[in-house]
């Protein structure tokens, strides 16, 4: 076996990051094939003579990764894990759950290096009582790193920074689900805001939305209606997941999707692993083609063959509609993309999350997936997502504040507006870019071009997309043909209270 250029890159960056003196977290998108990234780190490091924890929060993780080190290596490793039936604990590379470590860890050898898969579920901050942080804060003296496709947390916080508070102080490598489609590692999505929408605007909000108030307001005609969208707008596609809000209208989903033909099967909390694994077995061998789950298939559940996603469960959690989409975006012979289909609000709320800038309307209708107007709800809120993240000054580490300036390459659209000023008798035009920084955090920076009285550097910006423009008569008609001119390859941005400004665009050289 051979890794992946990217996941070469990223052991690297994991590597010399530890011998810089850094707990670094490794950003990589679902699919992309964290646990040969673990494997090959935790051999490199046993090479070294060190003692290796790699932990996570659950059994299917942990048996999948541990499968794939000793795939790797050649090595049985150690495993606690409960639900696995196994506690060896004289291992020198030790795949864990966190709940069965917890209850073990006096009799191991303390670690050199600790691995932490799906590490967006550990505190961002070093204070809050978790089982992570009481175990990472016993252990201190061991290194860490954290593995995600989201270091960020519900409350907006990146999971790393400056500061002892923090377990982690850098993102040493990222590597999103938009390079990885371009690469050809992974599968694109389609999604589709369909005219089935549940009404979330009575729904308590308490952290995210209450999702026993969400099932209530799921009634029978409505979830019939939406499987009945679901068959026809998926009618071609050959398995789905179904994201439900409760056991309750999991259980009243499956049986409406039978209505409709399909065989379906429901993976809930409480069935035990038998009963699960019987699940899995059966969408395997195409005896069912649905699963109909709470909480059930994201983290930890891996089958390429998915092409339709259905989401119920509306969420305030970037993190986990991240973890929810990621589901379909590994390749598989039997698909080109995977189709999202949203009735729960979730793709204007939170857009696509790195994963395609716009989206579709039923009717066919392009959508901006990051909305103009954020999503609210009366009193007026600013509901956590990607828009709401802060970004992160290189610099120092910490949060971006006024003069920070950003090196940005993630730049997805560009818009420029004509807008009239009372001094002049030509329209200014304000360019306005959508982008994203190294941990996903949205900004939006403007720029403003003079049209009456244009300088340099305001003919430089056509000059350097090649635009045959005059100023100042085709001002206006220019607005409109910024976005298909060409993208710089990355921009500087800086802070100026909640703004950005663009001051730099770089491009690339001109053949």
């Amino acid at each position: 076996m051979q890794l992946r250029p990217y996941q070469e890159d990223a052991v690297n960056a994991g590597i010399d990051a530890i011998a810089s003196g850094h707990n670094p977290v490794l950003q990589l998108a679902t699919g992309t094939g964290k646990s040969v990234i673990i494997a090959e780190m935790a051999c490199y490091f046993r090479m070294q003579g060190k003692h290796v924890w790699i932990l996570t929060h659950v059994q299917q993780l942990v048996k999948q990764n541990a499968k794939t080190y000793k795939e790797w290596s050649g090595t049985e490793p150690a495993i606690v894990c409960a639900g696995l039936n196994r506690k060896d604990t004289d291992g020198i590379v030790t795949y864990g759950t966190i709940q069965s470590m917890k209850g073990v860890i006096a009799e191991m050898k303390e670690p050199d290096i600790i691995i932490i898969d799906e590490a967006h579920r550990v505190p961002h901050n070093a204070g809050e009582p978790s089982l992570y942080g009481s175990i990472l804060t016993r252990f201190s003296n061991a290194q860490r790193i954290a593995m995600t496709a989201t270091p960020w947390r519900m409350d907006n916080g990146i999971i790393y920074g400056k500061g002892d508070e923090f377990f982690f102080d850098m993102i040493a490598y990222n590597y999103n689900v938009t390079r990885a489609v371009e690469d050809g590692w992974l599968c694109p999505l389609a999604g589709v805001e369909t005219a089935i929408q549940l009404n979330v605007d009575d729904i308590t909000v308490n952290g995210d939305f209450v999702q026993s108030e969400v099932t209530e307001a799921m009634t029978w005609d409505w979830i019939r209606s939406v499987c009945d969208s679901v068959n026809e707008l998926a009618s071609k596609r050959n398995y789905i997941a179904v994201y439900c809000p409760t056991v309750k209208a999991a259980q009243f989903t499956a049986k409406a999707m039978e209505i409709t033909g399909r065989k379906v099967g429901l993976l809930t909390g409480d069935m035990n692993q038998a009963e699960r694994d019987n699940i899995y077995d059966s969408l395997a061998d195409g005896s069912i083609s649905v699963i109909c789950s709470v909480d059930m298939i994201t983290t930890g559940f891996d089958f390429p063959a998915l092409d339709c996603i259905v989401c119920l469960r509306p969420t305030l959690s970037s993190s986990l509609w991240v973890q929810i989409q990621g589901r379909g975006t590994r390749l598989h012979s039997s698909k080109k993309n995977c189709l999202v289909l949203d009735y729960a609000g979730n793709l204007i709320r939170l857009g696509g999350v790195d994963m395609y800038e716009t989206f579709y309307k039923e009717n066919g209708e392009e959508v901006e997936a990051i909305p103009q107007q954020p999503y609210v709800k009366k009193p007026r809120i600013l509901y956590p997502g990607l828009t709401t993240l802060n970004p992160i000054d290189p610099m120092t580490g910490d949060v971006a504040h006024d003069d920070t300036v950003l090196n940005v390459t993630q730049i997805h659209k560009i818009n420029a507006v004509a807008l009239n000023t009372r001094r002049g008798k030509y329209p200014m035009l304000m360019v306005q870019y959508t982008c994203s920084t190294a941990e996903n955090a949205r900004i939006n920076a403007s720029m403003f071009i003079n049209t009456e009285e244009p300088k340099e550097k305001d003919l430089a910006f056509f000059n350097k997309r090649r635009m045959a423009v005059r100023l100042p008569n085709d001002a206006k008609k220019v607005s409109y043909q910024i976005k298909d001119s060409m993208y710089p390859i990355s921009i500087k941005v800086k802070k100026n209270g909640k703004y950005w400004n663009v001051v730099e665009e770089i491009f690339g050289e001109v053949a």
